[in-house]
Order: structure tokens, then sequence, then C-alpha cells
């Protein structure tokens, strides 16, 4: 009886582990890639001018070869029936949207890409990467090569990645064992070589993190300029906020730059040994209770003054505040996020948010952490600062692509105008990447790359999200194309084959395993 239990056992055992090992070598489904290509005459559209601030109704206008060959008054341009014609009255045309704080993986042609492109993200900025080997699940930079190559060859679908960024350099509680110990960045010494090792390996920008040290900071912005490279991320706790503009950082990320730069203990709490590790309610309550207005107006003068842009992230705060809300924590875009994402990464941190959002007298910290960094952000904006619009897209409740219009929503409710905020994910992002006489507005000559809306975004930002159509990379995706690529998003979040394929991918990756060890 036990011999034939035993045989029964293994017999199960060997045949689940020939499906699963059947379910990983068998290819995952491609991204559908259904878009009209051709030449197209938007007819009778509204365009919105991101840089001039104008709306220009009645225009058509013509595409040839992925670009915006001209911009007329509707019906005055002459007759071409070769072009594919396209109803745009009662639309409005706005540019392709960017995000720009995105986390890619290896794995992003099922999940992230199809979110974004049936979101209108044409274009992301990329901070995480890769160390000196290649990795089983974090995106590298020959992954972020190859979707733009594919794109331009028109045998993949994939927003743009425009820069290329490092892995996260936060002096050394991320390097995994047997990687070169100058990828720990301790030092002045160590920080050059790491400079050098992504210079050579393609990068331009250097991600900074929480825990880098002044000493090395100071050394990696000092080979940064030398190399030609740019420190873009988070302001190092130990670096002062006047520290981190004289050292020329490009840009700054995440709402919790003027929360911990204006209360009042600022300096002691960049004092202590491990400052992270007295981010605890009680200092949350803190940074509340102890703001200093007038230090911070000082502090949103001198970001304004300076040549670092900051992207605020909002959403990354807005889950300690609606954690315990069961509307947030049900939201039907949940289908499109992948099972083991939404079970082991999501679910886990929001029941962790609402276990300490809340200090002794019952006020909801988080939600008072979150009020002022709205006012932060709209005072910044008033000051002059130059904002970006980026969603940190693969942290928790943070869907790709419906993410920027959540955050385009954040920003008019910090006192953005509604064209403001649109410039903050068009024009002003493409100025930011140095690619602004070719993407970023809607202009004769640059790439035609352009969502097509229902109704007004300049009236309500929200109609941002009243997508009829996606012009990209020379094609057209009509509503029921973009449709096709919700569904399949929807698909692969369910799927046994791409959730086993995603955990096989992290189980093998040593920098996701000294993430989740951290």
């Amino acid at each position: 009886m036990l011999r034939k239990l035993f045989y029964g056992v293994t017999g199960l055992l060997v045949v689940t582990a020939s499906l699963v090992a059947l379910l990983l070598v068998w290819p995952l489904p491609e991204i559908p890639q259904h878009g009209r290509s051709g030449d197209f005459l938007i007819h009778d559209v509204a365009v919105v001018d991101v840089e001039s601030g104008g709306l220009r109704r009645n225009r058509d206008v013509v595409v040839r070869d992925g670009l915006i060959h001209s911009i007329g008054p509707a019906g005055k341009g002459p007759r071409d029936d070769a072009l594919i014609a396209v109803n745009g009255a009662g639309k409005y045309l706005i540019p392709g949207l960017w995000d720009m704080h995105t986390h890619s993986t290896k794995l992003s042609a099922q999940y992230q890409h199809p979110l974004f492109v049936a979101n209108g993200v044409t274009g992301v900025r990329e901070l995480w990467g890769c160390m000196s080997e290649p990795d089983s699940f974090m995106a590298c930079i020959d992954d972020r090569q190859d979707w733009n190559d594919a794109l331009d060859e028109h045998s993949g679908l994939s927003p743009r990645y425009v820069g290329q960024s490092s892995f996260q350099i936060n002096g050394g509680n991320e390097v995994p064992a047997g990687f070169p110990e100058f990828f720990k960045a301790r030092n002045a010494e160590e920080a050059r070589r790491l400079v050098d090792f992504y210079a050579g390996a393609g990068a331009d920008i250097l991600k900074t993190y929480s825990e880098l040290s002044p000493e090395a900071y100071q050394a990696l912005a000092e080979a940064a300029r030398t190399q030609g490279l740019s420190l873009q991320g988070h302001r190092p706790v130990k670096v002062s906020f006047g520290e981190m503009l004289a050292a020329g950082q490009r840009s700054v990320e995440h709402p919790r730059l003027f929360l911990f730069e204006c209360h009042a203990g600022a300096a002691e709490f960049r004092a202590l040994d491990r400052p992270l590790a007295a981010y605890n309610p009680e200092f949350r309550r803190r940074l509340v209770d102890e703001h200093d207005e007038e230090r911070c107006r000082i502090l949103i003068e001198e970001l304004a003054d300076s040549d670092t842009w900051w992207t605020p992230t909002l959403q990354v705060l807005r889950i300690g505040v609606l954690a315990g809300d069961p509307a947030f924590r049900d939201d039907p875009r949940l289908k499109y996020v992948p099972y083991l994402f939404r079970e082991l990464m999501w679910m886990p941190d929001a029941d962790r948010k609402a276990a300490d959002a809340h200090d002794e007298s019952g006020r909801n910290v988080y939600a008072a952490m979150y009020e002022l960094a709205l006012a932060h952000v709209g005072s910044a904006h008033a000051a002059g600062a130059k904002i970006l619009a980026g969603t940190d897209a693969f942290d928790s409740y943070v869907f790709p692509g419906f993410a920027i219009h959540d955050e385009l929503t954040e920003f008019v409710a910090a006192g953005l105008s509604p064209l403001d905020a649109l410039r903050a994910a068009t024009i002003d992002a493409a100025v930011f990447s140095g690619v602004e006489d070719r993407f970023g507005s809607i202009a004769v000559g640059k790439a035609a790359d352009m969502i097509l809306l229902d109704a007004d975004p300049l009236a309500d930002i929200r109609n941002t999200q009243s997508i009829n159509a996606v012009f990209f990379n020379g094609q057209y995706f009509d509503r029921s194309v973009l449709d096709d690529l919700l569904a399949f998003a929807d698909r692969q979040a369910g799927s046994l084959r791409y959730n086993l394929h995603i955990l096989w991918a992290a189980l093998r990756s040593p920098l996701i395993r000294v993430q989740f060890a951290d």
C-alpha cells in the first residue's frame, strides 16, 4: 500500500514538474500588432497646442511616413485619395503622453507595454537597470535598446525608451554577492569606477538612491560630469537639498522631497547613523506637525532657480491614504495586473500601509502627508520649478499606462492648470530628454505620436482618458485595436504560464533576491 502511494505521489510530482517545465519553455504569446499602417488625414479636429497653449479648432492634420506633414484649416488642403481618412469632428488631438518614471522587466511585453500603448503612453524614462551581468528579471540596457530597435523595424510594439539608466546606486546593500565591489559605491574611488563602468555599458543616467553616502555622491557627480552622464533619482537622505542642487542632479524623484526637507528636524534626521531606520509612524507624524512653511518657501525657490527637475510621482503616497478603502483595494484595473504581483506585492503593501496609517489620535498621517505633498507641487509649479509627470510604474497600485492619467489628475488637484499638467507629460518631458525637435508636441516635422480624444482635456484633465484612437510609430490604433491590447494584458495577467515565467525569472534574479531580503 505504501509502495503504491509512493509511486503515485512520485508520478504526480514528475507529471507536475514536466508540465511546469513545458509551460516555461513554451514561448509566451506576442503583443497584438493590429495597428493600421499608412498615411492619414485627420479631418476637422481640434488640436491642443501644448507649446503655445492654444486650441486650434477645425484643423486637418496630415501624417506621412509617421511624421506630421501638415496642419491646416479643415477642407482647405489639396485632395489626396491615397490618405486614410480619420474623422476628427468633435474630437481633440493631443501629443502622445510620456511616463517619466517607470520600471520595466524582461516580461514587460506581456504586461506593461500593451497597457502603455492602450493608454496613449508613447514614451517612457526608465529608472532602473542591471549591473555587470544580464538579469533574468530586470530589463537591462540591451533589452530596452532591442525594444526600441523592434519599434523602429515595426517588428515589436512598446513605448519609446529614452535614456538608459543604471541600477539603483545605494551604497552597497543593493549589490548581490559575486559582483565587483565597486558597484557598492561606498567611497569616492568605487564611485568613480562605477561611473567608468556604466559609461562603457552605454548608460547615460546614474540612478541615485536613498542611502548613498555624501562622499560617494559627490564623486559620482564629478565623474558623471566628466563622462557625460547625469544623476537622476532619489536625493540621498544624508545629502542636503542644497548639496543636491549644487551637484547638478538632473532630476529628483518622489513626493517626500519637501516633506523631509521642510520639517524642523531635517538636519537632525540627516545626522542619524541610519536615518531610514527612523522613518516610523512617529517620525511621519513629525513631518506633518513640524512642517516649516517659511523654510519650504525658500527651498522651493531654490529648486525653481536651479536646473534640477522634480518628478513628484504623487501616487506612491496615495496607497497609504486609501489602503483601507475597499473601492481602492478592489480597483477594477487589477485584472490587468499579473496574479503574482497582486498577491505577493500589491496586497501585502496595502495591508502594511493600512496597519500603520493612523497616529494615536486616529488621524491618517499618510493623508496629511499627501495633502502637504500636493501643496508642495502646486507651490513649486507656481514658483517656476520644472516638473515632470512620472508614476513609478511597477510600484504597488500604480497601474501601468492608466497611472499617467491618474498623475495628471493629481497635478490639477495640486493647482496646475490642465494645460500645464499636459505639458509635464508631453513637451516638458521631451525638453528634459533633449528630443523636443522630434517629439512632445503636434507640429509639422515631428513624429506623429498623438492621441485622439472624445472630449476636451483643457476643460477637464480627466478627459485624457476618453481615448478614441492613438497614432504611434506610423500606425493608427483605433478603439477596437486598443481594446485588443487591454484584452491581451487581461489574459496574460491571469495566465498560469505567464505567472510561472514571472516566478521563475524572479527566483533566478540575484538583484530581485536582494530586494526581497532587504
